[in-house]
């Protein structure tokens, strides 16, 4: 059952985003190149230096506006932290940009989902694509959460808040957290006991909520994680329960942080600009040191 479950969660990944371009040469092809981590803008963000070729295996809507890619990629060696990024290079593109992944299994990390926005810089290839096409990508970032290499971390609270394609690197880090409860469950002998997680997910529509199901799943599946869901253009009449309809505001944050209190606590934001400065500055003002405040920005 839970290998199923699973299965159809992780089935949901990558996001899109739209950042400034610089060039560089690719295959004797000079190109724009355009990340959220552009080398003016964060000239110290890692990358890694090889670009992979993948396969599309798979491509379906996850909402009107989402589209999710899998990918395959065909080299060995292919590796990433929950909550980076891919450099993505399209066959007759000139633009380059970034999404956000997650991979399908952790024990093949050459499987990978991308959730896609329609209506930005690759759209009419997005349409026209379908499996067996060949993209190329790189990994970068320095937005993640590594706790197989960082005992502290492993232990630490998570307070996780996404808006809109936001999301996406948080599933990824959610998914590692699961991962992390799933080894001392089988591996009773490990010292390390995983902290709680709370999540604050926000949207514009509740069908853009594209991940709830799963992570109510999730949540009774593993009481330690809790999650909170936002809609800020809800319908007419809109009284969808569980959904509170309005911006995450900074109650929800300083509640969250109350509700872990005891354990070292990190934070992680993605979303709209706005949101993500106001939320950091939150963190900050509720105590939490500035190094564990984490947010992930490409404008």
């Amino acid at each position: 059952m839970l290998s199923k479950v699973v299965k159809t969660y992780i089935s949901k990944i990558i996001r899109f985003s739209h950042c400034v371009s610089s060039t560089r040469h690719f295959h004797g092809n000079i190109i724009k190149y355009s990340s959220r981590a552009d080398f003016r803008m964060a000239p110290n963000v890692f990358r890694q230096q090889k670009i992979y070729s993948a396969l599309v295996t798979d491509i379906f809507d996850a909402s009107s506006t989402i589209k999710i890619l899998r990918l395959h990629v065909k080299e060995e060696g292919f590796s990433f932290k929950a909550g980076q990024w891919v450099d993505f290079y399209v066959p007759g593109i000139s633009e380059v940009t970034g999404y956000s992944m997650t991979l399908l299994q952790r024990v093949e990390r050459r499987d990978i989902n991308c959730l896609l926005i329609w209506k930005f810089l690759h759209y009419k290839w997005f349409i026209a694509c379908s499996p067996g096409e060949e993209v190329q990508i790189r990994v970068g970032g320095d937005f993640f959460y590594d706790p197989l290499s960082d005992n502290a971390e492993a232990e630490s609270n998570l307070v996780l808040v996404g808006g809109g394609v936001g999301i996406n690197p948080l599933v990824s880090i959610l998914l590692e957290y699961r991962d992390l409860l799933r080894s001392t469950i089988n591996h009773p002998e490990s010292e390390i006991e995983p902290g709680k997680v709370h999540l604050l997910y926000s949207a514009r529509t509740e069908c853009e909520l594209v991940f709830r199901d799963q992570f109510t799943i999730m949540e009774k599946e593993h009481p330690s994680l809790t999650c909170q869901y936002f809609v800020t253009r809800p319908e007419q009449n809109a009284t969808s329960p569980g959904i509170n309809f309005c911006r995450i505001g900074e109650k929800n944050v300083a509640d969250s942080i109350k509700s872990l209190a005891g354990k070292r606590t990190l934070c992680f934001v993605c979303g709209p600009s706005t949101m993500t400065d106001d939320v950091a500055s939150w963190f900050l003002k509720l105590g939490i040191p500035k190094e564990n405040v984490r947010y992930e920005k490409w404008w």
